[in-house]
């Protein structure tokens, strides 16, 4: 059974673990579209059930603004010594893994797209979501906006959650002690 890892990163033939760490692999093809993200945003809001990926947008247009127009890679991998993840879905190596094949993805909105019509996604889309759920959603953010010090901190993630997610960004600067 082939076991995938997506990555916006082209050329890699060995997965090497970080010091410490694992490297994370899907028997979900369909799952792993969704690695092939933007590294310093790392947004990703999706797991599997029953073998379909159900994607859980938090703002508007979330699909399309992460991954329209991104590239990248699945690499394959195969064997049977991989550890169990924290979900079925999941699978986890100690040590490197050699790459089978890799197969270029130019576009992984596209590429989402072509598995929503498959029947291997499902979106739950935020237009769809209760008003309830929809400020679950921000005050969720809030917190990790507050959490992570996201107000203060320049960074690419920080951005991402300033330009995503602005009512829950406008409260998170209210909250904030001056």
């Amino acid at each position: 059974m082939p076991y995938y890892h997506g990555s916006p990163v082209a050329g890699i033939q060995t997965l090497a673990p970080p010091p410490g760490g694992v490297v994370y692999l899907t028997n979900c093809r369909a799952y792993a579209l969704f690695y092939i993200r933007d590294l310093e945003v790392n947004h990703v809001t999706c797991g599997v059930r029953n073998g379909v990926v159900l994607y859980d947008e938090q703002f508007p247009g979330q699909l399309r603004a992460l991954y329209a127009g991104r590239g990248g890679w699945l690499y394959a991998c195969e064997g049977n010594g991989f550890a169990p993840g924290k979900d079925p879905w999941i699978v986890t190596a100690g040590s490197a893994v050699t790459v089978a094949s890799a197969e270029h993805i130019p576009n992984a909105y596209e590429a989402i797209l072509r598995e929503i019509e498959a029947g291997a996604v499902r979106v739950d889309s935020y237009e769809g979501k209760t008003a309830e759920r929809r400020r679950d959603i921000t005050e969720m953010m809030v917190r990790l906006i507050l959490q992570d010090g996201y107000l203060s901190a320049a960074t690419p993630r920080a951005r991402f959650f300033e330009r995503s997610f602005p009512e829950a960004w406008a409260l998170a600067q209210q909250n904030t002690p001056c």
